[in-house]
């Protein structure tokens, strides 16, 4: 870990990765306090909203605040700020009821307005009747973009870890047993795993996925998506893990344990795959990245999270149709973007972990 905090310190872009990565699972598991409303409130008269949420005004100076907006084309959705109309924005403040974890019941969000917005419609929520604050725009019903996000994170980042667990677990089974003990086993396990490699990954997810049916709620389509792209990602780490076990189990200490009749998998976890964590590691950072975006692309295309859950694939779906509406609506990126920074975070921390855990840099570079 010394080693890990010397060079983080050395690599600013590594280090700011750190800090995005941080920021955004921290906004994942507290959505409910930093997010003004529920994924799903709605505003209706405030379709396309464009962010309204501003640092400074004459009128109430350095403070945040939200800049009021009127309607000026309801065909096109256009909006015009009106001058000298602020509302400021307060931090802490009570709005709709909510579940901490779906377990504490809380009501304060971390900013929100407390005054009255006055044409509100009857089928509004609670949270609907003070002016809404768009930190990052609305969606075609009104909806807060960033409450979206912070929930849709939920999904896209979740999918990231559960998705390499099960794929890195299948990868050092089945690569463990075919480097171990080679022969048959070795044979048929390369060759299924070569066979899936074969078939270019994006096209299988696609086969795979239209071969089931598109009637499944989103707790469903999660643990659908999190089982097909597990299934093609193992077999590039099964190769990998099958080579360094045929080179380890040859050490000593291998063949040691084996004339002390230790259980082969035993062996395997307790002697072998230790020496293999610096790499599995890396794998893992690396391998995040992969499964976020292959949850993406799914619910990018409608077959993976549909409503009233929210992925940040999903938001794409529903938003990015045409260039017209990008041109109009630019906001409409911001879920594009938070897959770009995670993305590059996790490659960028990827790495950096190579190379504190790879002994010719440490030797070359760290002096250690």
């Amino acid at each position: 870990m010394k080693r890990f905090w010397r060079v983080l310190f050395r690599r600013p872009v590594a280090a700011a990765s750190l800090v995005v990565l941080v920021l955004l699972y921290g906004g994942m598991i507290f959505a409910e306090v930093l997010s003004p409303y529920a994924p799903t409130t709605v505003f209706r008269e405030s379709a396309y909203h464009p962010p309204n949420v501003r640092l400074w005004s004459s009128e109430l100076g350095l403070r945040l605040q939200i800049q009021k907006y009127a309607l000026v084309d309801e065909i096109n959705w256009r909006y015009a700020p009106i001058r000298g109309e602020y509302v400021p924005v307060k931090l802490f403040v009570q709005g709709p009821e909510y579940r901490m974890w779906g377990l504490f019941p809380a009501s304060v969000h971390l900013f929100g307005t407390e005054e009255a917005y006055p044409g509100y419609s009857a089928d509004w929520s609670a949270a609907g009747r003070t002016y809404p604050v768009y930190l990052m725009g609305a969606d075609n019903l009104g909806r807060d973009l960033f409450t979206r996000i912070l929930y849709g994170s939920r999904i896209s980042l979740t999918i990231g870890f559960i998705g390499i667990a099960i794929s890195l677990t299948l990868a050092i089974v089945l690569g463990g047993l075919a480097g171990y003990f080679g022969g048959f086993a070795d044979w048929l396990i390369m060759r299924v795993a070569e066979f899936v490699i074969l078939i270019p990954g994006l096209y299988l997810i696609l086969f795979l996925r239209s071969l089931l049916s598109r009637d499944m709620d989103s707790g469903q389509s999660f643990i659908l998506i999190t089982v097909i792209l597990s299934f093609v990602g193992w077999p590039g780490s099964a190769r990998l893990i099958r080579g360094l076990v045929h080179s380890i189990k040859r050490e000593d200490f291998v063949i040691n344990a084996q004339l002390e009749s230790i259980p082969a998998l035993v062996i395997i976890f307790r002697h072998i795959i230790p020496q293999m964590a610096s790499i599995l590691i890396v794998s893992i950072t690396l391998g995040i990245p992969g499964f976020i975006l292959g949850e993406t692309v799914l619910s990018y295309l409608g077959l993976g999270i549909v409503d009233p859950a929210v992925s940040w694939g999903s938001l794409l779906n529903r938003e990015v149709t045409t260039l017209s509406n990008l041109r109009s609506f630019p906001w409409f990126l911001y879920p594009g973007l938070f897959l770009l920074l995670t993305t590059l975070a996790f490659n960028f921390l990827g790495d950096l972990l190579r190379d504190v855990l790879d002994p010719y840099y440490r030797e070359r570079r760290l002096g250690s």
